[in-house]
């Protein structure tokens, strides 16, 4: 008796992975026949049962359907595409005993296997990009974390052909988690871009922010210097390191700290150009204007220096024109003299205004400033000329 009940258990064992496993030949029919929901159908049992939830042609054959469910029918599994990739992502997993080779390299060639997998780390970075747009923050974060396990075995690099790196989806998870106004999350995955020597200077004035919006100073000064030192004439991160020192109430310290760097790199132009701008900040133009010479005499195509010297002179300016219209008729001759003063910042003003449009002639800003400058100077006809270019 107790025999004939072990033969009946085996029976009924045997006919259940049986069951199972035609599961996925179902599937892999109603696939071929483009039956998608039956097809869905088949191999969701097949992926539910532990008896074919790990085998080989069972990652197959969910592969190939999830993924053009993912691309074509995506109104029958609104998670089709992590299904799709996680997938292709089984399927590429060394063979557990052939040497160089993918576990199901019998069955589906791994030329095609990878191609797949691109396709679907494409797929779900278009989609985390239109999520962010529409406003799903958290859904985008959610669509880019795969990718990662992907990029792992682009040895071709086709993704970074397409933009599509570690550092581009770390740099829009930040932008995702900082719109979550998630601080912790946000950290992290700047903390993850500068451990990769990230390109982007932002990062540190970003993390910076964060720690002062937390109220500690101490750490948003400690990420600006770090960002500086990484890249020094970065404009953005000078601003930045300038505004902060601004706001907590120490230009003085600034100053100090970058006269010392002068004294011990006298041919920096950056260190004139970021004390210059401390100047021009707290409203001492005479200073500012020194700094930003001496950083044109090390470098005449010093951008920054050269529009904030131009700023400078314009500043410096107004008063003079506010004390011209306060003059009545009958104090023509102040009034001349005045003029010649304000002719004089002008002209001053002029070869800086020229210099930094040779550098950067596609600044409509500055055009239009040059346009006026020469209008006030009575040369209608140079300005026509940069009306023309500005055109």
């Amino acid at each position: 008796m107790k025999i004939r009940i072990l033969t009946l258990v085996l029976i009924l064992f045997t006919n259940l992975i049986s069951a199972q496993k035609h599961n996925i030949v179902n599937a892999s029919l109603a696939f071929k026949n483009e039956e998608y929901v039956d097809a869905k159908k088949y191999i969701d049992e097949a992926y539910e049962t532990e008896s074919s939830s790990n085998e080989p042609k069972m990652w197959m054959v969910r592969a190939k359907i999830y993924k053009i469910i993912s691309f074509n029918y995506s109104d029958l599994d609104d998670k089709a595409i992590f299904k799709a990739t996680e997938s292709h992502l089984k399927c590429m997993q060394p063979h557990p005993k052939k040497e160089n080779k993918i576990i199901i390299y019998k069955k589906w060639d791994e030329k095609d296997v990878f191609n797949g997998l691109i396709q679907c780390a494409n797929k779900l970075f278009n989609l985390a990009v239109e999520a962010y747009q529409e406003g799903n923050f958290q859904e985008s974060l959610n669509l880019y974390e795969p990718i990662y396990k992907v990029i792992k075995l682009d040895d071709e690099d086709q993704l970074k052909s397409i933009k599509i790196t570690t550092e581009s989806i770390l740099h829009n998870s930040y932008l995702a988690a900082r719109a979550l106004k998630n601080n912790e999350l946000s950290k992290e995955f700047l903390q993850k871009l500068m451990d990769i020597n990230s390109k982007k200077p932002s990062i540190y004035s970003s993390m910076s922010d964060i720690y002062l919006e937390e109220g500690d100073d101490e750490r948003a000064l400690e990420y600006l210097t770090l960002g500086r030192e990484i890249f020094k004439t970065d404009q953005g991160l000078i601003n930045s390191e300038i505004d902060l020192y601004l706001k907590l109430g120490k230009s003085d310290e600034l100053i100090e700290k970058l006269s010392n760097a002068i004294e011990l790199d006298s041919m920096n132009d950056i260190f004139y150009v970021i004390r210059g701008t401390c100047y021009q900040n707290r409203g001492d133009i005479t200073k500012a204007i020194f700094d930003y010479n001496n950083a044109l005499k090390i470098n005449s195509e010093q951008a920054t220096a050269l529009n904030n010297i131009s700023s400078c002179y314009l500043l410096q300016a107004e008063p003079i024109i506010k004390k011209m219209n306060n003059l009545s008729l009958s104090q023509t001759s102040k009034f001349k003299k005045l003029k010649l003063d304000l002719r004089s910042l002008y002209l001053k003003t002029l070869p800086f205004l020229k210099k930094y449009l040779e550098l950067n002639p596609n600044d409509k800003q500055i055009l239009n400033v040059l346009v006026e400058v020469y209008i006030k100077l009575e040369m209608y006809k140079e300005s026509k000329e940069v009306k023309l270019k500005f055109k």
